[in-house]
């Protein structure tokens, strides 16, 4: 009786916890009501004023929104004009830029909002729901390497509210379905060994470059440690023998089953399986009579103008990637004011120093976790556009957050007794719910400081460049919640929204904090 007792109070704390997740993300998540048409789309109300104010939203969104409307890969005109400058054309034709797996996952979403009039919040919604998937993964993970289950909620509280992740929650972006993909591999390599989970694995990793060219490489890690389960290594009497179960080979072959649906969608949108979106022509502008404005031909007249020689070189996919970056990409991650953790997320520290024990105490897959924040880190280092575009925070960083809060769970568990250190974490993580609540209720919109520089000079206008241009929009009365748009702002300033969702956020942290100090005394040291 008291095992069902305790097992009732259990799964209450978590809906509870679940119901909180998902009305914070309701009373956040971007958008307006209606099912707007191609044309409808272009209007400032749905894309720089609204919900679409970005072009990798406004790239997938298209797809989503032609596959559906249209039944086609190809963009009409008015459709290519709302995607735009990041549309493709190519055969005479405008497609995708973008990997076309978020448009594919969320199109469930698309079908249910349209039935309730809501078509592009039921589109946003499905990646809230991948970020509320990631929470819960993180605390499986951190239970899974021996932490505490309210260590592990707390990490994943600081994941979603205190990192850049909020803002790519309550939005059409890769970031949480790349992330979810990322937690589901870890999660099944350190819980199971079984044909079955690698067939999982594999049909992972394969399905992540569908979502986003470079999770080729965010996964590799993950698809190495599945390599090393397909092949047994076995040492007997100073012999090393290699077994290679049949099974486990075959299952490696599950890989292609996503590949074959990313070649065919290639071959559908650009005509051939091997031609990658992101290698398309760009057309900066669709012109009135439907006609693109071609990136080339503006670079070779720049070229011609400057008397440089006048050879376009060939797209590739990782032509944006240069070990000359690194050092400026390391930069804009850690310490830049635009767009860094020291800005943005200072309490992502704490995972650092987490992870530095784990390793010191060899924590069962320190390593492997290891392995793919280093790949994520460098990767984006070398980029060429390190910034994200005009993004709030690092955004590709975000798959390096959560897990980083596998090793903010375990540092969890190793200060629990030292007041001090626990508050500490705390004030720091009240600062970044603070600055992560302030872009997930107003704008992603704001530029890296080499462009708002450039900007302020040609419009004798200063430029924000930090989250400073986030409190401006609050400061307007602007927020580009729903929730706000819709009823809220009829009884309340923007600023007033903002601290009651911000407020309710750390109360609950503050809460678990709390609870977890309060029951883990008398507990021994558990990691």
């Amino acid at each position: 009786m008291k095992k069902f007792h305790f097992n009732t109070y259990k799964i209450i704390g978590y809906t509870l916890f679940i119901l909180f997740c998902a009305i914070i993300m309701a009373f956040s998540i971007r958008g307006l009501p209606g099912n707007p048409n191609a044309s409808q789309l272009s209007q400032l109300k749905w894309t720089d004023n609204g919900p679409l104010e970005l072009s990798p939203e406004r790239g997938r969104f298209a797809l989503t929104y032609s596959i559906i409307e249209n039944h086609s890969f190809q963009f009409t005109p008015d459709i290519a004009r709302f995607a735009a400058p990041d549309v493709g054309y190519l055969n005479g034709k405008y497609v995708s830029l973008f990997a076309p797996g978020v448009s594919f996952v969320v199109i469930p979403g698309y079908i249910v909002g349209k039935m309730l009039g809501y078509s592009q919040i039921g589109s946003f919604a499905v990646i809230a729901l991948f970020a509320i998937l990631n929470v819960l993964l993180i605390r499986a993970i951190a239970v899974k390497l021996g932490m505490r289950s309210l260590a592990g909620l707390i990490a994943g509280l600081t994941f979603l509210f205190a990192t850049p992740a909020f803002p790519y929650a309550v939005t059409l972006y890769q970031h949480h379905i790349s992330t979810f993909l990322v937690l589901l591999g870890i999660y099944l390599l350190i819980s199971f060994d079984s044909i079955w989970s690698l067939i999982i694995i594999w049909i992972l990793c394969g399905l992540s470059i569908s979502i986003d060219y470079p999770n080729f490489f965010l996964m590799l890690p993950i698809g190495l440690a599945g390599l090393g389960r397909t092949f047994k290594i076995t040492k007997e009497h100073f012999q090393i023998s290699l077994k290679i179960p049949v099974l486990r080979v075959v299952a490696m072959g599950s890989i292609i089953l996503p590949l074959l649906f990313f070649l065919w969608f290639n071959y559908a949108s650009n005509g051939s399986p091997f031609q990658l979106s992101g290698t398309v022509d760009r057309s900066l502008v669709v012109k009135a009579n439907g006609q693109p404005e071609l990136e080339s031909k503006e670079i070779l007249q720049r070229l011609k103008a400057s008397g440089q020689p006048v050879v376009l070189p060939k797209k590739s996919a990782l032509g944006a990637f240069n070990n000359r970056n690194i050092f400026n990409g390391m930069y804009e991650f850690f310490v830049s004011p635009d767009r860094s953790m020291l800005y943005f997320t200072p309490v992502m520290f704490f995972g650092f120093i987490g992870l530095w024990l784990a390793v010191r105490k060899k924590m069962p897959y320190a390593w492997l976790l290891f392995a793919i924040i280093g790949f994520d880190i460098l990767l984006y280092s070398m980029w060429d556009d390190p910034y994200g575009g005009w993004a709030f925070g690092a955004r590709y960083l975000i798959p390096v957050y959560a897990v980083l809060a596998l090793f903010i769970a375990y540092l969890l568990s190793r200060i629990v007794r030292y007041n001090l250190l626990l508050l500490l974490f705390f004030t720091v993580l009240t600062y970044s719910v603070g600055v992560n609540t302030l872009g997930a209720l107003t704008s992603n919109r704001n530029p890296p400081k080499v462009e708002a520089v450039a900007l302020a000079k040609t419009t004798n206008t200063p430029q924000p460049y930090t989250f400073v241009r986030n409190i401006n929009v609050l400061n307007a009365d602007i927020s580009k919640s729903f929730v706000f748009e819709t009823e809220a702002k009829y009884y309340m300033t923007a600023w007033n929204y903002y601290t009651y969702v911000a407020s309710f956020i750390v109360i609950v942290c503050a809460f678990l904090l709390i609870t977890y100090k309060a029951t883990a005394k008398g507990v021994r040291r558990e990691v």
